[in-house]
């Protein structure tokens, strides 16, 4: 198997970013007055999605791949959590807090990653000794404080890319808590999602190890029938938002764009790469690269919503880059010296391997120089040398 350039994975990450930055800033532009209901609009776009994921599965891999019935339960788990619970958390995270304050959330999937792959030991804490291990951490603290800082600063700025209507529209009482608690659970799910298909098939599984994409086909599957399920369970129970139109199986023409732009970019496209880095990269490092995506929607904001940028904007902006240059520096290193050991590893058997063949060679040779008879009775032990 070739091995795949750092670079091409970090490359692929920033993609994956731009393409969800740019989701929100399509749906703003032309999807937000549209009053469409975001159940059925993620229904649909997960839905679509399947035969587009299955269809690059074959092309790309050359082959259909069908999990076995005792691999069910897992690619189940994974669309629960990756696909469904992460987008329909989030979603009744927007109707009880806003979108606004909603979107303040996701730069804490990357810490939820660090930590969580820390405690089930599926990842090594980053090592304190080390100057590298200092830049991880540094850099994941960096990028998510970063585009926090960007969040925040458009949320008490009306004029700005997030409309702080959010804040003073919700009073802070039970319902903020609980939409609170859904955006963190939103933001876990994520990162188990990612964790889980680390472990159980990037590292476990010879099968699936190496068809990314059909393992992103089979999560977005079944995550799909979960939120199928939810959307006709709950689509007339809904709490009573801008959101929720009188038929809200209605799909409004101006969702059009944004529905093809999400089947296609932000579902396809962004879940293929993201399964495929996951495979190449720790999962921390790969949310890592998730405050790009404010930094993206904010720079599209800036271009086609005529939004303005403040110097906290560039600051955020820069704060997030230096993080992620910290984090792919600490990948690097950690990497160069993995390398090393296993060169030095592989010295040390070569030598041992010498060492023991030139052993064999002496001893066969003083072999031969002894008459056959006496070797013969030194073996039976029957000789007795004067």
């Amino acid at each position: 198997m070739a091995v795949v350039p750092t670079f091409v994975v970090f490359l692929a990450l920033v993609v994956v970013q731009i393409g969800f930055g740019g989701y929100g800033v399509l749906v703003k532009k032309f999807a937000a007055s549209s009053k469409v209901n975001p159940l059925i609009f993620c229904l649909i776009r997960d839905a679509c999605c399947w035969p587009v994921l299955q269809l690059c599965a074959i092309v790309a891999e050359r082959r259909l791949n069908v999990p076995r019935l005792r691999e069910v339960p897992l690619f189940f788990v994974m669309g629960f959590f990756g696909v469904f619970a992460n987008q329909f958390f989030y979603i009744m995270g927007v109707y009880y807090v806003g979108a606004s304050i909603s979107s303040v959330f996701q730069p804490a999937i990357p810490v939820w990653t660090a930590l969580l792959a820390i405690v089930t030991r599926i990842e090594k804490p980053p090592s304190l000794r080390q100057f590298y291990g200092w830049a991880k951490l540094i850099g994941i603290i960096m990028a998510v404080g970063g585009a926090v800082n960007m969040l925040t600063h458009k949320i008490t700025h009306p004029t700005s890319s997030l409309s702080s209507s959010d804040i003073t529209s919700h009073s802070f009482g039970s319902k903020t808590v609980l939409g609170i608690i859904f955006l963190v659970i939103n933001t876990i799910c994520m990162a188990i999602f990612l964790l889980i298909q680390k472990h159980y098939i990037f590292e476990r599984s010879k099968r699936w190890a190496q068809y990314p994409i059909s393992v992103t086909t089979w999560c977005y599957l079944f995550g799909a029938l979960y939120m199928g399920m939810a959307s006709f369970y709950y689509v007339g129970k809904c709490p009573r938002s801008e959101s929720c139109h009188d038929n809200p199986w209605n799909i409004p023409q101006q969702a059009a764009i944004p529905l093809v732009y999400a089947i296609f970019v932000a579902a396809a496209l962004c879940y293929m790469l993201l399964s495929w880095s996951n495979k190449h990269v720790s999962p921390s490092v790969v949310t890592a690269f998730w405050p790009v995506q404010v930094l993206v929607a904010v720079v599209l904001s800036y271009f086609l919503l005529d939004e303005y940028m403040t110097i906290l904007d560039y600051v955020g902006a820069a704060f997030i880059i230096i993080g992620l240059v910290l984090v792919v520096y600490s990948n690097w290193y950690a990497e160069k010296l993995q390398k090393k050991h296993r060169r030095t590893e592989m010295l040390r058997h070569t030598e041992e391997d010498r060492h023991l063949s030139h052993s064999q060679s002496s001893t066969s040779t003083d072999d031969e120089n002894v008459d056959p008879v006496t070797v013969k009775l030194l073996r039976s032990g029957s000789f007795q040398p004067h």
